[in-house]
């Protein structure tokens, strides 16, 4: 008895010319589209900002600077319930409240252009609003850390040499100590996160196009400086 053999799943020399021109076109399409997006992002896009009066310089600054001064917020918020130290808690509440209103400057420049505002900026916002820097805010103490800002104030960057930003965990850190260590903890951190703040600031005045955005950028690194003094002076007498 003959033993029928298995088709063969190769395909025939006919398959394959029927394939190929489809295999093809969908191989022209992927290009296509390729180059599609590369012109939208190398051409349009940058052509559309500067209609509109802005580059990307300006847009990254707006971004970033906006993300940073929110998580100034955030580390200010963390003074009530930690610091028993007047002058402590009077330069949070200060470091706070103008962070937060640099945050909703930046908040508007990029709406205004209908680009996205980070998420970071929007809780910051509704953390002040709720009253977060007079220490109301969500009790969780699951991680042993105490009152904290409410969940959600994360942020794009993530490396300690990101523009002087905290990592989650060391906000965490931060937010475990009380008292004295507490109060020294929070200047030393807030005096290399204003210092991080003043290279994207720096960039904006030589690089931005937007006059609103590279006022403000000016406006900010005097801010910054003004701020990293006081905490200085304040840092030598914990």
């Amino acid at each position: 008895m003959t033993q029928e053999r298995p088709p063969s799943s190769l395909p025939s020399g006919y398959d394959l010319r029927r394939r190929l021109p489809l295999m093809g076109a969908v191989l022209a399409g992927g290009i296509a589209t390729i180059l599609a997006l590369v012109y939208w992002l190398g051409v349009a896009v940058p052509a559309r900002q500067a209609a509109d009066g802005y580059n990307d310089a300006d847009r990254i600054y707006a971004q970033v600077m906006a993300e940073h001064n929110a998580q100034a917020v955030e580390l200010a918020s963390l003074a009530p319930h930690r610091s028993e130290n007047a002058q402590v808690l009077r330069l949070a509440h200060d470091v706070g409240t103008t962070s937060a209103e640099q945050t909703d400057a930046l908040a508007v420049w990029l709406r205004d252009r209908t680009i996205p505002v980070p998420g970071s900026a929007t809780v910051a916002l509704a953390l002040v609003e709720s009253g977060g820097l007079r220490g109301a805010g969500d009790d969780r103490d699951d991680d042993g850390s105490g009152p904290r800002p409410p969940a959600g104030l994360n942020h794009v960057h993530g490396t300690a040499t990101d523009h002087g930003m905290l990592t989650p965990e060391e906000v965490t850190q931060l937010a475990r100590l009380r008292g004295a260590e507490f109060d020294t903890a929070l200047v030393d951190a807030l005096i290399a996160h204003h210092n991080g703040g003043l290279r994207p600031a720096d960039d904006e005045v030589t690089g931005g196009m937007d006059t609103e955005a590279t006022a403000h950028a000016d406006a900010e690194r005097q801010r910054i400086r003004a701020e990293v003094e006081e905490l200085l002076a304040l840092s030598a007498g914990l």
